[in-house]
Order: structure tokens, then C-alpha cells, then sequence
């Protein structure tokens, strides 16, 4: 039987927009339209966002998923702004010293900490949301249940991660109905999905954290060696509070703060402001750039875990001191020489992994969100409950072993995140919502992007330039290895090289360097401008 789905409503650029009074931007056009039509129905730039969030769970589940985790940004009319953190802790009998190995494994049942996605959409509906929570839900059950067109991104997935999917009996039914990974544009039919998505949307939360659908889960994923219990879900919260931010040419960054890695990027955003006003930081002078990623990439690895268990010194990282030290340091390094090839294919290199999604949305009653959900890498733990259609993320692979590390494994604590929106400010109103797919190399990208802004991109442009990013997405990847697409300038190759870098080529255009997306305030001031990254299969709307 072929498939039909809603057809999504397409602007005549799919890459970005003119002015409006409202954006949204997202990685699936599928997940655009079910925020167009929240919003077309009545609803705000939440309301929006949250909908499209929920379909990107049925559309993108390479990325996203009701089992994954959730990090958010919102702007009230008011002008207060709120940070969500539904990131989720690891179970209250998780032992690291029962973990076999002298690291996290990547994937598998005691990678999964608690999911706080569906949470995080429950507090951000309550804080700005207009319509009824079960409106929010409508486009995405019908995809889940009557099916949508396999997306090429996921596509590319299933191919790409066949040997860890088809050792699960839950991805095998749904992903390789006939042992063979879906293909582009092949049907992609989730019906259990669609029974728990639509159980969320008449029960709330409640349905999955202290429901059946938490006890069909946690049977799973105990069945395979999980200490997650039921009370573990029971237990589970979702932290608000405020942003943190920094000034950077003009605006305002705000970001989530830990166990969010989002100070990283207001590390990296003032370094830069201490380098030299010449400084060619995306062009010739780009391992000076790269100089700045490792020393932020070197802070988070020694301080970010969960503040709830180990003090963060959030305000001695931020410090004037200590920024100033750091932007010494990366101006007096010596150009390093790589010990290794200077370029490969990146296909001769372990292949990122890094699956996130972001929503971005703005409306002109003041609300704007920035809203980031995670997996963390693709298809997360390998898992898919039968039972429920839930893909479970690994979002606890990124937990730490070592005796007296900050990040390590503990009962009841969160793990380091990577998940960290992004929204800006100029005298206090808000100019941006923006966010990206890439894993721990997420501040990277968004320095990029603020470089490209403050040159005067507009967001499909900035989204658009060739980029690269240090160290790769995933929790297992080197750190001195440059992921480079292939349109990146050769200037920018040649700096890397001498920086000691060993560069790995990439397609052009390839998510391994990350996809973003972006709302921007139109220079006017008149309106918002939306923008999606072509690396990603998206869309963007504006009414």
C-alpha cells in the first residue's frame, strides 16, 4: 500500500524565509507542518515548537524519541526566560563498579538513564503553551500510525548502523520488516508508537512515569541486564530556573546551564572576543579557532556533570580570569606539527555519531524557544521496547568510570549533557532562537553560526557555509582528528594542518559536522527570519 501523509506546507525557499511575524524551523518538513498547523489552529511559537518536537519522535527516530531527553530554552512575553532541563538521571542502583570494562559501553540497556523528554513537553506546555496538551499530539499520531515516507537521513541510519539494529528484536520489526533496512521513501509505519503517543496525549506524563508504558519499558530493558526500576521513573523531575548568558558583538548568548555543556559555548564566544579583532578565525587563521575548541572541549572533560551531585565552577569558567587565561594560552601556542597523515577520507575514520534534533520558533507576542531532544547517538542504545515502539536513547554512555571524576556513574545522578539551546538578546529583546544537531561538538557549531551572524548572515546563509568541528560528534571519537567538509576553503585546510590536526574530509553538506536550525529577528526588526541547515531533511514555516 503506498503511502500519504499530510503534505507538508513549503515555503518557496525550503532552506530559509523573508520576514514574518512568526518562524519555526525544523529538521524534518513532516515535523514543520505538524507546527504549522499548531499554529494555524491558534496556537504560540511553544505550542508550535512542542508539536513539531513530538512528530520529529515518529519521523526522525534515528535522532529523537518519547525514550530520549530534552533541553530547552523559552522566552515569555514578559521577558523573563526559563531554562527546562528534562535530561534524566541514571537508575538509583546504577553501580560503576558493576560496569564491566574501564569504560561506559556505547550502547545497550546500562546506557539508558531515565528519558525525560515527554516531561520536558509537559513543563513547557504548562509554562507558555495555548492549545490543549492533546492537540499538540495529532499530527504525530497519524504519521506513527498511518505512516510516513522514510526520511534519507534515516535511511542513511539504518544502513549505517544495521549490524548493532538487527541484534534487537524491536528495531528488526519495525526497521527491517523484511530483513532489509527501509530505503528512501519506503513506508515507515509505527503502530505501537501510535498507541503510546496517543496514550500520552489523553494521560499526560503520568502514562509513562507511573504508568503501564514506564512498566512495559523498564520490563525491557531489565530483561537486558538495566537496573532502571519503576520507582526510577516515579522519581524522575524536571528542573526550571534561568539562563545562563554572555555578551558577544552586541548581543546577549543565553544558554542552559549543567549539566548542560551550554557554558562551553559562552567559554568559546569569550575567548574569542579576546583574540585579535583581525583574526580570520573561519578562514586562515582557523587552527586558532580550533585552539579555542580544545580549551573549552578541556574544561568541560574536567568539570561538567550533574550539579546536583559535584559543584560545577560555573562562575570561576565564565570569570574574567579565566577566560583571559584561556585566550592567552590559545594565542601563544606553538603551531603544532601532525603526527599523522595530514588528510584522510572520513570514511578511513570511525564515522560521528551524534543524534540530536532542534526546534526553533518565534512568534510576535514575545515568545521564542529553543528547543533540543536527543537520542545522543544514532538509534541511542540499540533498543526498541516492542511493546510500546519506544527507541530508548544512551544518553548514559557519556557518564565517566574513573574514581573521583566529576562525570562519574552514580545512582540517581545525571549524566554531562550535550543537549544546550541557544536564544539571544540585544536590550533585551530577543533577536534569535538557535539550535543544533552534533553532539559534544554542539559549541563548536553554534560558534560558528555566531561568527557568521556577526559578519551579517542571515540564517539560511549561515546555515548554508561549509563548516568542520574538532574531535567528532560521539563519546569514542579522537580528538585531534578536524571532521572537514569538502567545500571548506583550502585556507582553512591548510591552517588546520598546521595546527596539528589530522584532517578527515567529508561529503559536503554532511551531518557530521552537525545540522542547525535557526530563527533570526530581521534586521528591520519587522519580522523573523527562519532558516534550515541542508545538511538535515527540513523545513521551515512562517505565517
Amino acid at each position: 500500500m503506498s503511502v500519504a501523509p499530510p503534505s507538508p506546507v513549503r515555503p518557496a525557499s525550503p532552506g530559509g524565509s523573508g520576514p514574518a511575524p512568526y518562524g519555526l524551523a525544523a529538521p524534518h518538513a513532516l515535523a514543520t507542518e505538524a507546527g504549522a498547523a499548531v499554529r494555524r489552529a491558534g496556537g504560540n511559537a511553544v505550542d508550535a515548537a512542542v508539536a513539531a518536537a513530538i512528530a520529529l519522535t515518529v519521523v526522525y527516530p534515528h535522532q529523537c524519541a518519547v525514550g530520549g531527553d530534552l533541553v530547552a530554552l523559552v522566552a515569555l512575553p514578559d521577558g523573563r526566560v526559563v531554562s527546562v532541563n528534562g535530561s534524566g538521571a541514571a537508575a538509583a542502583a546504577a553501580d560503576p563498579t558493576a560496569v564491566p570494562g574501564p569504560r561506559m559501553p556505547v550502547t545497550g540497556a546500562l546506557t539508558v538513564t531515565v528519558p525525560g523528554v515527554v516531561a520536558g513537553w509537559a513543563v513547557l506546555h504548562r509554562t507558555a503553551g495555548r492549545l490543549p496538551w492533546e492537540r499538540l499530539f495529532a499530527d504525530a499520531i497519524e504519521y506513527a500510525r498511518h505512516g510516513v515516507p522514510t526520511a534519507p537521513g534515516v535511511a542513511t541510519a539504518l544502513r549505517a548502523e544495521a549490524d548493532l539494529l538487527t541484534a534487537d528484536e524491536g528495531m528488526r520489526a519495525v526497521f527491517f520488516p523484511d530483513g532489509t533496512p527501509l530505503t528512501e521513501g519506503a513506508p515507515l509505519r509505527q503502530p505501537a508508537l501510535a498507541d503510546t503517543l496517543a496514550r500520552l496525549a489523553s494521560e499526560g506524563p503520568a502514562a509513562l512515569y507511573e504508568g503501564e508504558l514506564g512498566a512495559r519499558i523498564v520490563a525491557t530493558l531489565r530483561a537486558k541486564g538495566s537496573p532502571l526500576t519503576r520507582d526510577d521513573l516515579a522519581h524522575h523531575t524536571t528542573e526550571t530556573g534561568g539562563p545562563l548568558s554572555a555578551a558577544f558583538r552586541g548581543e546577549e548568548y543565553l544558554t542552559a546551564p549543567p549539566n548542560s555543556q551550554g557554558l562551553h559555548l559562552l567559554q568559546a564566544l569569550g575567548i574569542v572576543e579576546r583574540l585579535p579583532a583581525e583574526a580570520e578565525l573561519l578562514g586562515s587563521d582557523a587552527d586558532v579557532t580550533a585552539r579555542v575548541f580544545d580549551a573549552i572541549t578541556r574544561d568541560r572533560d574536567r568539570h561538567l556533570a550533574d550539579p546536583r551531585h559535584v559543584d560545577v565552577p560555573v562562575t570561576e569558567l565564565l570569570g574574567a580570569a579565566h577566560l583571559d587565561r584561556l585566550a592567552a594560552e590559545v594565542r601563544t601556542a606553538p603551531r603544532r606539527t601532525a603526527s599523522e597523515p595530514a588528510a584522510v577520507r572520513r570514511n578511513e575514520a570511525a564515522r560521528p555519531s551524534g543524534d540530536t534534533v532542534a526546534v526553533v520558533a518565534a512568534d510576535d507576542e514575545g515568545h521564542a524557544v529553543s528547543l533540543i531532544q536527543s537520542l545522543f547517538h544514532s538509534f541511542g542504545s540499540g533498543i526498541l521496547d516492542p511493546a510500546t515502539g519506544v527507541v530508548l536513547h544512551n544518553r548514559g554512555s557519556f557518564f565517566d568510570l574513573a574514581p573521583g571524576a566529576p562525570n562519574r556513574l552514580a545512582g540517581g545522578k545525571r549524566p554531562a549533557h550535550t543537549l544546550m539551546p541557544v536564544l539571544t538578546r540585544r536590550d533585551g529583546v530577543v533577536t534569535g532562537a538557535h539550535g543544533t544537531m552534533g553532539g559534544k561538538a554542539q559549541p563548536q557549531i553554534h560558534t560558528q553560526l555566531a561568527l557568521r551572524i556577526a559578519a551579517g548572515d542571515g540564517p539560511a546563509a549561515a546555515l548554508g557555509r561549509p563548516r568542520w568541528v574538532i574531535g567528532g560528534l560521539g563519546v569514542d571519537e579522537p580528538a585531534q582528528v578536524a571532521s572537514v567538509e569538502g567545500a571548506v576553503p583550502q585556507d582553512v585546510v591548510a591552517a588546520l594542518n598546521k595546527g596539528g590536526y589530522r584532517v578527515a574530509v567529508c561529503a559536503d553538506r554532511d551531518e557530521q559536522v552537525g545540522h542547525g536550525q535557526l530563527v533570526r529577528r530581521d534586521p528591520s526588526g519587522t519580522g523573523f527570519e527562519a532558516g534550515t541547515d541542508p545538511r538535515s531533511d527540513g523545513s521551515v514555516s512562517t505565517a
